[in-house]
């Protein structure tokens, strides 16, 4: 029987893989994960992600064993020694066929030609899949054939397109009869919030069924950071141990097949963001280079240095601002209302380049995504995709009393302040600040957001 050889990367299920599920109608699989380890670096991509990968890597090998399908765990440091393993494997096992499902920032395309091209070469067949994406790249475009720049209309006719696509996830493969050999494993292991995340895709499929048995709470709570009202799943949508066709049909299962209450779900509508923000990826590979999605978009930042460490360490002097960033250093994670709150803080009234933030989420981030993180920042900066307009400036003050009005969130991750009261806690006196060990300001609201205005106008 032919054999074939599974590349996985950001795919680390076993269900609805398109690239395995396929391969293992082929022929026989082996399976290979190799982690590029100075090449992440350079991607910025956290510790904390790393840590994950590997423990959810040893989950699916577990899943893949019982179905007598090896996987072999390889590192190297850059890309271009992925393709010499992936020809070594494919020369000392005499395979057939790769398959993988597809990456698209601009390295993992370019990375992918060039071993297409050489397995073409040497007479091997060469299947590619989408399976980070509910809908095939360029289904979704505007009457002109034109990808949509705003969301709105994106995801109007992307429902259209859902409507009339297979809806039903892949299952996983039948089991193989081969025997399994010794399997190589390089370890990579990094630190992250275990305790937070359970690797690997059972424990993604349980954290979506608990988030379901609540889902219609999700449009009311997901703007509180005080209380767990969010899905907890960006980790593991980051690292494909869940995939967003999974996640859309298990929301229309539990709406029990209502398309109605589907695609007027609040929690539904961030899936498709996280859609769009591939395809203008995808449309737009210039973005992995650092480049505005809108290039008429004003660019006024400044070298503001000390603004921008005090924002990493969570000492702005701004309460709300410092217990988000104090969440993301602690957990490697953030709410995403303030996410939001953080960005346009630094951006807009610190006036710091979006792209400072944007690599510091990504080194931080365990749900670190390039596509959606950033999609966001250039989204808070007035600089992308239907972005913000560039007088839309969150205050910090009004965003904590409206999201954080008892100071929950903020005594739990600025303790210094906990024994506040909830009116005092967003923003303390001079003379509290002194006795609590509490920076001052690092800007001027008021003034700032009047420079902000002046510039960006």
């Amino acid at each position: 029987m032919a054999k074939t050889l599974v590349w996985f990367r950001q795919d680390l299920r076993v269900r609805d893989n398109p690239a395995l599920y396929h391969a293992a109608k082929a022929g026989d699989v082996i399976g290979i994960y190799i982690e590029a380890k100075l090449q992440r670096q350079q991607h910025n991509e956290s510790p904390a992600k790393v840590g994950l990968i590997y423990d959810s890597l040893l989950e699916l090998r577990k899943e893949l064993n019982n179905l007598n399908i090896p996987l072999h765990i390889r590192t190297c440091d850059y890309f271009g020694d992925q393709l010499d393993l992936i020809q070594q494997m494919v020369k000392d096992n005499n395979i057939t066929a790769l398959y993988f499902n597809n990456e698209y920032p601009i390295n993992e395309l370019e990375r992918d030609e060039q071993l297409v091209k050489w397995l073409e070469d040497q007479g091997v067949e060469v299947h590619r899949y989408d399976g980070d994406l509910a809908l095939e790249p360029g289904l979704v475009k505007n009457k002109q054939g034109d990808p949509y720049k705003v969301f709105t209309p994106y995801k109007k006719s992307w429902i259209e397109k859902h409507k009339t696509a297979p809806v039903e996830p892949l299952l996983p493969p039948e089991s193989q009869s081969c025997y399994i050999n010794k399997q190589e494993t390089e370890n990579f292991s990094a630190e992250y919030r275990d305790d937070l995340w359970a690797a690997g895709e059972t424990a993604a499929h349980k954290q979506l069924k608990k988030f379901l048995s609540d889902v219609e709470d999700y449009r009311d709570k997901r703007d509180i950071p005080s209380v767990a009202g969010t899905s907890f799943l960006s980790p593991y949508l980051a690292i494909g141990a869940i995939s967003s066709k999974q996640c859309i049909h298990a929301l229309l299962e539990h709406y029990e097949g209502d398309e109605a209450k589907l695609y007027g779900d609040t929690w539904f509508s961030e899936l498709v963001w996280r859609e769009f923000y591939r395809q203008i990826l995808i449309d737009k590979p210039a973005l992995t280079k650092h480049k505005a999605f809108n290039q008429d978009a004003k660019e006024v930042w400044t070298d503001n240095r000390d603004a921008f460490e005090a924002w990493k360490d969570g000492k702005t002097g701004f309460p709300i601002i410092d217990a988000a960033m104090r969440q993301l250093n602690q957990t490697g994670w953030m709410h995403n209302r303030l996410r939001m709150n953080t960005a346009m803080f630094l951006n807009k009234l610190c006036l710091v380049d979006w792209r400072w933030g944007e690599k510091y989420f990504m080194q931080t981030l365990i749900d670190g995504d390039f596509a959606s993180n950033n999609g966001g920042w250039q989204w808070c900066s007035s600089t992308g995709a239907d972005g913000a307009p560039y007088f839309r400036i969150m205050s910090p003050l009004s965003q904590s009393k409206r999201f954080d009005p008892e100071g929950e969130f903020i005594r739990k991750l600025v303790p210094e302040l906990k024994g506040l009261d909830k009116k005092s806690i967003h923003n303390p006196t001079t003379e509290q600040r002194k006795d609590l060990g509490y920076p001052e300001p690092v800007i001027d609201y008021k003034e700032s957001r009047k420079r902000a205005l002046e510039l960006l106008s």
